[in-house]
């Protein structure tokens, strides 16, 4: 990974995500860009002033992050739409990996329309990371959906990059009485998939793919989830699945989402 950005809004949610992204830059050597935008809908008068604070207040977690004088960054603080803003600024850098925090919840509007996350994670053609826990220490213990997918492939590839000493479990969820089915179509994918070297067999999960991580988040403690942003990779490259969004709007832990 060469270039991380982490969209920020200085809430506590983003600060555990600036935090992550800052581990990640320093331990891959990567550049860090840190971005945060203003919203338009402010008056002009109002949107000038956040920006020079946010601009403010940026500069001065960056400078304690970066005392040591090991991390390259800049801090880009815009006005605008946050979606188009960040989507922009992705073209232009063309990045490794968006990190994000977690979605602020608006029982009411988020029953009605996408949140920020899912917008921005539906528009990105490069794996995001939504950070959900506490990020002062490694991964140890990540979980991988394998669904069998591209975008399957390319989420257990990051997640070797981001979390490459955690123990890592793979499950596939199936239907009932489709077990050997399943481990037919696993070894199939398997055979032609580009993944990681010396990554387990899964486990194969009789239920259904919500359910199965449910269950398995339960039984260990898992701190990385990493998955597909969807099962078809051809006629829905701009869908989020159903398992994806669920999880982005409530994430049991770390969560990696690529395409």
């Amino acid at each position: 990974m060469e270039h991380i950005i982490v969209a920020s809004d200085l809430s506590d949610r983003s600060e555990q995500a600036l935090l992550r992204g800052v581990n990640l830059a320093r331990r891959l050597g990567a550049k860090l860009s840190v971005h945060y935008v203003v919203d338009s809908a402010m008056p002009l008068a109002i949107a000038e002033d956040v920006k020079f604070q946010a601009q403010t207040a940026l500069e001065t977690a960056m400078q304690a992050h970066a005392k040591d004088g090991d991390l390259t960054y800049n801090i880009s603080v815009d006005i605008g739409d946050v979606v188009d803003e960040i989507t922009q600024a992705f073209r232009q850098i063309n990045p490794s990996l968006l990190v994000v925090g977690v979605h602020r919840r608006r029982l009411f509007l988020d029953q009605i329309k996408e949140t920020t996350m899912e917008r921005l994670i539906r528009a990105s053609r490069q794996p995001v990371l939504l950070v959900a826990g506490p990020a002062d220490q490694e991964y140890t213990n990540a979980l991988g959906a394998i669904d069998l997918s591209r975008a399957c492939e390319s989420a257990l590839r990051h997640l070797r990059r981001i979390a490459p000493d955690a123990a890592l479990t793979l499950f596939h969820a199936h239907e009932v009485s489709f077990l050997k089915e399943s481990q037919r179509d696993y070894a199939t994918w398997k055979a032609v998939a580009s993944l990681p070297e010396n990554i387990p067999d899964p486990i194969f999960v009789e239920a259904s793919p919500a359910d199965a991580v449910h269950d398995l988040m339960k039984t260990g403690k898992y701190d990385l989830l990493a998955l597909g942003a969807h099962t078809r990779s051809n006629l829905s490259r701009l869908m989020l699945g159903g398992l994806t969004a669920g999880l982005i709007r409530n994430p049991p832990c770390d969560l990696l989402v690529a395409r």
